[in-house]
């Protein structure tokens, strides 16, 4: 009846769906709806987050170009130091150092662009920067000299580098499986340890590079470095947006500004550099295969896969996903093919740089688009040796204080993921506490274990290698493969159907 309704309350009325009416065994029933509480729309149901999402963003071309410039001088200031070091303890000529330099820029600028944007069932397809490990250094040098110093001694550094990368990608696949291994508690120690291996380092740098000089640790470095600090902090206190994200940019930038006004910035190297320098495949003539340098090559460069590894699930702690099996087994086998890479383009063996990882972090900008782009700019870097040359100039102060933020971030994460693990458990603190102090040892004093066999110690002087060695067995000791006590011995590597069905 006309009077039943009462004016006051407003008629609610929904359209029926029609696929629903013709499917209703009674369609006038399925027409009739409630006229108070059928409602006028249903909620929108909100999108699930996708963590992967800023990860595949491809930004306009203005911010594009700015921050894959600052991942190129992150890469490029630090991983200059990997072939000059080299070179000094195989005695190379200076154009020959050039020649090391070049490649290994073109060798990591190729190797970014595999993994950051993946071919087939290559590449992690995460905002990882491949540079280089402190790890080779020395069996390179140990190689180089054992086989004639100088680019002879290269050529059997280069040979060893394709076999040892041809048995990373072999291995590839068993990583997957490999991460039962590595639960938060291993894997945030390993981070954390990282981080803080690499800081003494940091701190060489900003009082000036070397420490038996007599400018080291003096005003001029220490204010060059205060100035850097100082820029990155009140950009992330009081930036905003694009100004803030480039904290680390303007902060080399300032630092190189100081170092211009103490006279300690020697432009010389610019001026004398050439404009255009094409790096050839087996520049110093066909690579070596020496069974002992493959040996120690290779042994270098599994446990490189372990470091690198580490670096995946600390880009999954700023990402927001752990990577899964198959996005290990992925990025593994670009490590492996960077490796041959290097052994073709004369290069330090490219593997995945942690100074990067700790700027994405920083800048909050998770594109690998942008990593791409700063890989097509470092081939193009490794062309152009007169502006590599400018960016070489920076002061190692700067450098330094700049890192210094970046691998403390790193260390930080690590620290964020053992916050997974229950530490008021004593087996988890006991694995936590002696993983990190054995790590500690050969960081600290790594000629204590001089004594032992040359191949033991290649892997004991890295305090990441030693930390993640003993991560792993104490945690198997303490927790085993199978005890579930929440996160902390779940793997983090977790293969979803989404994950299983993205590529």
């Amino acid at each position: 009846m006309r009077g039943s309704t009462r004016p006051s309350e407003p008629l609610n009325i929904q359209a029926p769906d029609l696929r629903t009416v013709a499917q209703s065994p009674n369609p006038m029933e399925t027409i009739m709806v409630d006229r108070t509480t059928a409602p006028l729309t249903e909620p929108a149901a909100s999108p699930p987050h996708d963590p992967d999402a800023a990860v595949n963003e491809v930004p306009k071309f203005g911010r594009l170009a700015l921050y894959s410039i600052q991942h190129l001088l992150t890469f490029y200031a630090t991983v200059l130091v990997l072939p000059i070091i080299i070179a000094a303890g195989i005695h190379l000529s200076q154009s020959d150092t050039v020649v090391l330099l070049g490649g290994t820029i073109l060798a990591g600028g190729i190797a970014t662009i595999i993994q950051s944007v993946g071919i087939w069932k290559v590449g992690i397809r995460k905002p990882l920067v491949l540079g280089g490990s402190a790890v080779v250094i020395g069996p390179t040098i140990a190689i180089g000299n054992a086989n004639g110093g100088g680019t002879v001694g290269l050529l059997a550094v280069f040979g060893a580098s394709i076999i040892a990368g041809l048995v990373l990608v072999a291995a590839a696949p068993l990583y997957g499986w490999l991460m039962r291994l590595f639960p938060p508690i291993v894997v945030g120690s390993v981070i954390a340890m990282v981080g803080f291996s690499l800081l003494p380092i940091m701190v060489g740098l900003v009082g000036g590079g070397d420490p038996t000089a007599k400018s080291f640790g003096d005003t001029a470095n220490l204010t060059i470095a205060g100035a850097t600090f100082a820029t990155i902090i009140l950009l992330y206190r009081f930036g905003r947006g694009l100004l803030k994200s480039m904290a680390i940019l303007l902060g080399l930038i300032v630092g190189l500004i100081v170092g211009v006004a103490f006279g300690i910035v020697d432009f010389a190297p610019v001026a004398e550099a050439s404009w255009f320098n094409l790096v050839l495949p087996f520049h110093f003539g066909v690579p070596t295969f020496n069974f002992s340098a493959i040996v120690a090559m290779t042994i270098a460069i599994l446990v490189v896969g372990v470091e690198c590894t580490s670096s995946y699930f600390a880009m999954g702690e700023i990402i927001g996903r752990p990577p899964t099996n198959k996005e290990i087994r992925n990025g593994i086998f670009a490590e492996g093919i960077a490796a041959v890479l290097g052994g073709i383009f004369s290069a330090v063996p490219p593997t995945t740089f942690n100074g990067n990882v700790g700027l994405v972090r920083a800048s909050n900008m998770k594109s690998r688009w942008v990593v791409a782009t700063a890989g097509v700019l470092m081939i193009l870097l490794s062309c152009l040796p007169k502006l590599a040359a400018v960016v070489s100039v920076l002061p190692s102060a700067t450098v330094g204080a700049a890192l210094l933020t970046l691998f403390g971030i790193i260390a930080t994460i690590g620290i964020q993921t053992l916050g997974k693990v229950d530490l008021s458990q004593d087996r988890n603190l006991i694995v936590v506490a002696l993983s990190l102090a054995a790590g500690i040892i050969p960081t600290a004093h790594p000629q204590i274990f001089q004594h032992l066999p040359s191949g033991l110690q290649m892997v004991l002087q890295s305090g990441i290698v030693v930390t993640a060695v003993v991560a792993v067995l104490l945690n198997l000791a303490f927790n085993g493969l199978t005890r579930k006590n929440g996160d902390e011995t779940s793997s983090p590597a977790i293969e979803t159907p989404e994950a299983t069905t993205a590529r």
